[in-house]
């Protein structure tokens, strides 16, 4: 089963219900969203997604429910209660959440706000966000006693096999679902991650680190592959393991990017540029002149260092993005050039007109 993120747009719904023949192994059942802007913050900042009011999110929530969607609400940020005042808010909040809206399941990150919202409405589902940094199960473990339906897992954990196998056998033990994240995009044991997250709850701005992440990945290009995204023909992989829940990333990006990332979803391939799919930062337009060749990459997943060692790792994704370069598979349209540098990592030696605009933090315009 496959969530979407929601661009509050019917006629995108309307064209991956029209999809929904593509595939008979896997299906599109949930959509998952927010009103930005209201008393609990969410996981991408209130101007990087669309501004609905609440009339136009309960039509368009009636609508979905008429088609066989669920909807998933979001509270998924860092969250604490600073006053009573902010209680009363947060309850009048989900009252209308719940009871009016009515949400099939909340997406929660803070632990804080699960326990109030178990306190006060016992039979709600609850999933714990991926910004809950949930890796292994002794941090699952920590979040037992408020009954989770689902917890989605730390980006990293998609790579790190030993604990994801570990975690699946025990979520089940537990009853608790696993959703992985497909086309998430950030790197790799992240040492801003925790920082980033800190921010969205406070509603500051976070295209620093956007351009942050994206300038270092952009310049070792071997952190493009380390990357935790699932390729469409990779899926099956995990669901050998006991996966059968995952989530297309990508609230922020246009509505109209949606439908070409369901179709490759459900048809379980794609022929084209794997950056496309990917839920990077739109104001980066990064697909229109990053390429990365998806069919190039056939066998990477499976031949991926099962170690957790960033050596190894680091070896193994600048062997495969080296041979991706100089075959073509892989490069900068706007002819910035690599070279390997002392260590032998492939490293940007000469920067294009769009590298250098990201290193300036200047906005990107590829129209």
């Amino acid at each position: 089963m496959i969530a979407i993120p929601c661009h509050w747009n019917k006629k995108v719904i309307e064209i991956i219900i029209k999809q929904k023949k593509l595939s008979k192994s896997i299906e599109i059942k949930e959509i998952y969203g927010v009103i930005p802007k209201e008393i609990v913050p969410h996981g991408r900042s209130d101007e990087a997604v669309i501004d609905i009011k609440r009339d136009k999110a309960l039509n368009f929530r009636q609508y979905i429910k008429s088609k066989g969607f669920k909807f998933i609400y979001l509270l998924n940020a860092p969250f604490t209660f600073n006053s009573q005042r902010t209680k009363k808010k947060t309850k009048d909040y989900l009252d209308w959440i719940i009871n009016v809206f009515k949400a099939d399941a909340l997406m929660v990150a803070s632990y804080e706000l699960m326990k109030f919202i178990r306190k006060h409405y016992r039979d709600v589902k609850i999933y714990i966000s991926t910004i809950a940094a949930i890796a292994n199960i002794k941090q699952l473990e920590k979040f037992l006693d408020i009954n989770p339906t689902r917890v989605v897992a730390h980006h990293d954990v998609n790579r790190n096999f030993h604990d994801l196998k570990k975690l699946i056998k025990k979520a089940n033990r537990w009853n608790i679902e696993l959703e992985l994240m497909l086309t998430e995009s950030c790197l790799r044991r992240c040492p801003l991650r925790k920082q980033h997250y800190e921010y969205l709850g406070n509603r500051i701005s976070d295209a620093s680190f956007h351009t942050t992440c994206n300038s270092y990945r952009l310049t070792y290009p071997l952190e493009i592959l380390k990357a935790n995204f699932i390729r469409p023909e990779d899926i099956s992989l995990y669901e050998s393991m006991g996966v059968h829940h995952f989530k297309i990333t990508g609230r922020s990006k246009p509505g109209s990017w949606l439908p070409e990332v369901t179709k490759a979803y459900l048809q379980r391939k794609y022929n084209g540029n794997i950056i496309r799919l990917l839920g990077i930062d739109p104001s980066i337009n990064a697909e229109n002149w990053i390429y990365l060749d998806n069919q190039a990459l056939e066998g990477f997943l499976q031949n991926f260092p099962k170690t957790n060692n960033v050596e190894e790792e680091n070896i193994y994704c600048n062997k495969w993005i080296v041979r991706l370069y100089n075959n073509k598979k892989f490069y900068i349209k706007d002819h910035s050039q690599y070279r390997r540098d002392k260590k032998g990592l492939l490293k940007c030696w000469n920067p294009g007109v769009y590298l250098l605009k990201i290193f300036k933090n200047e906005k990107i315009n590829t129209n």
